[in-house]
């Protein structure tokens, strides 16, 4: 099969000249008035680097909101992460004004599923684009006539976004009006913390008894008697700077060293390093610490967008798991985040049934991966990369499985 966006190097993008030399139905396209008229292009990261302004101003009216897309992680990630993993960047303009910013993968040229898909790194839990929340559907069927125009894709894949969110809403609209067949690949619901209420009761509400507190206390209690305990959140850039470096020597001292650890990889390190503190100067930062005797003992990274905020990082001294100080952590930064003005969700960013978090944070965000189709008379090879997605879904899962039960791995 036509691998999408193919070129004489094999490699699956041939961006700037098109493909309409090479057959296949094309859309007729949609009429507009001039004054509405939106220009779509690539940007290089020296681009998007000098307009990101223009990208702030965007992120801040977007639609739906979306950490991992804002300028502080994405351009981080980009810059840092290998040149095969990079996304290209699809920009949807209305002049001056950005209106849509659309990282795109393509679909691996040999045994790839035919599918283009928003760029979600391992490091990221949503690949929501960003859209004008006054120029949402515009935009998004501006970007879809584009990419349908230079590619024999059979689809477009919107990985982890909110079932239920303003964001699918709009793309089931333009799919629904411009006659493209939608599948929903995958969901699932992980924990999330809605405002209201006092920490207790909500924990408790979450484990379904009071139990959990009691056990948070004595832990509590039990940590105490080793030295002074402190909760501590700290968002200025040179505080947080200095714990990025102790989060990086705290991770890297657990379960997670040799497999994920940030330090594990000088590049993850620098790019952490770099988001941090880009978030920070930005506001979008803050890290939270549990500390005895001034170090340590657990820390998690929360990065925020518009009225929401992502639990995105977790990391505790194993030596002291008998006090579980990851648990105590979540404990006080619910209560932290209960008493934040203007916050309506907090983002667990865990997998779905979380064994810890799952049991203190009662509600819940459902995330989808979506297919969108491209092509006119496309609907057969669509739903072929739809069943190929799927069962490459199904065998990673069981692969990841089986590995994970036969090394006796922990799970995040």
């Amino acid at each position: 099969m036509t691998a999408p966006f193919l070129n004489m190097e094999g490699v699956a993008f041939a961006i700037a000249g098109g493909l309409s030399g090479l057959g296949g139905s094309r859309r007729t396209p949609r009429l507009v008035a001039e004054d509405d008229a939106l220009t779509v292009r690539e940007l290089s990261l020296e681009q998007l680097d000098a307009a990101q302004a223009a990208w702030c101003d965007l992120s801040a009216r977007a639609l739906e909101p979306n950490a991992f897309y804002e300028p502080g992680f994405a351009l981080s990630a980009a810059r840092h992460f290998p040149l095969n993993s990079r996304p290209r960047f699809i920009v949807v303009s209305d002049g001056a004004r950005i209106t849509g910013l659309f990282p795109i993968v393509p679909s691996h040229p040999l045994v790839g599923d035919g599918f283009i898909r928003l760029w979600l790194t391992k490091q990221a839990t949503l690949a929501t684009p960003l859209v004008d929340r006054d120029r949402a559907t515009d935009t998004i069927a501006a970007f879809l006539d584009w990419v349908e125009a230079r590619s024999l894709a059979a689809g477009v894949v919107f990985a982890r976004t909110p079932a239920k969110g303003a964001f699918h809403a709009a793309l089931a609209e333009v799919a629904r009006r411009d006659a493209r067949r939608v599948e929903t690949l995958e969901s699932f619901e992980r924990a999330a913390l809605l405002p209201g209420g006092e920490a207790d009761e909500t924990c408790a509400r979450a484990s379904g008894s009071k139990r959990q507190l009691a056990n948070i206390q004595r832990m509590r209690r039990r940590l105490a008697e080793k030295g002074a305990v402190e909760f501590q959140i700290v968002d200025s850039p040179e505080e947080v700077r200095l714990a990025t470096e102790e989060f990086l020597t705290l991770e890297a001292a657990g379960w997670k060293a040799g497999r994920g650890a940030f330090l594990s990889e000088p590049a993850l390190a620098t790019f952490l390093r770099a988001a941090t503190r880009q978030l920070a100067r930005d506001r979008r930062c803050k890290i939270s610490a549990l500390r005895l005797d001034g170090r340590p003992v657990a820390m998690a990274i929360l990065i925020d967008s518009q009225n929401r905020s992502y639990y995105w990082k977790i990391a505790y001294d194993e030596s002291l798991r008998s006090c579980a100080p990851g648990l105590q952590l979540i404990y006080e930064q619910t209560k932290a985040q209960l008493a934040r003005p203007g916050v309506e969700i907090t983002d667990s960013c865990a997998m779905p049934d979380h064994p810890v978090i799952g049991r203190m944070w009662p509600d819940r965000v459902r995330v989808c991966d979506v297919a969108v189709q491209l092509q006119t008379n496309g609907e057969a090879q669509f739903q072929w990369s739809c069943r190929r997605d799927g069962a490459r879904r199904h065998i990673r899962e069981l692969a990841k499985r089986t590995a994970n039960r036969l090394l006796k791995r922990k799970v995040s």
